[in-house]
């Protein structure tokens, strides 16, 4: 199975959108329940960029997890220009052995993840909330 680059939601945009016009209270949930679905990927691709990469520590090792309209990230928690001097390729050094690694390894959690939080958030939406 090739690497995944990130893993494909078909209509994520709509249905936040759909959501958050019928109820904000639910549309609050889907986000939260995004972020769920993808704190696995954090807490791996944490402890890969410290076992795979040499001499990454401290704030480079810590990852956070960010939702959009149109999609769900991991990224680096730390942001900064000085250290991509020193380091010119760190940004694929994170992704080629922490950040893709994480999310290979979770590509099937991922998928039933979502499954089951769409599942619960349908229930949800027919009890009316």
């Amino acid at each position: 199975m090739p690497a995944l680059t990130g893993a494909k939601v078909h209509g994520l945009a709509e249905t936040q959108r759909a959501f958050s016009r019928a109820n904000k209270e639910l549309s609050k949930d889907l986000r939260t329940s995004l972020r769920k679905v993808a704190e696995p990927v954090r807490a791996e691709a944490e402890t890969m960029a410290v076992h795979n990469i040499p001499h990454v520590g401290g704030p480079w090792s810590r990852f956070r997890v960010g939702v959009t309209r149109h999609s769900v990230y991991v990224a680096p928690r730390q942001r900064g220009r000085r250290s991509a001097l020193r380091r010119p390729n760190f940004a694929s050094i994170l992704m080629d052995r922490a950040m893709q690694p994480a999310l290979d390894a979770h590509a099937n959690d991922i998928e039933d993840s979502l499954k089951d939080m769409l599942d619960d958030i349908a229930d949800r939406w027919g009890r009316g909330g």
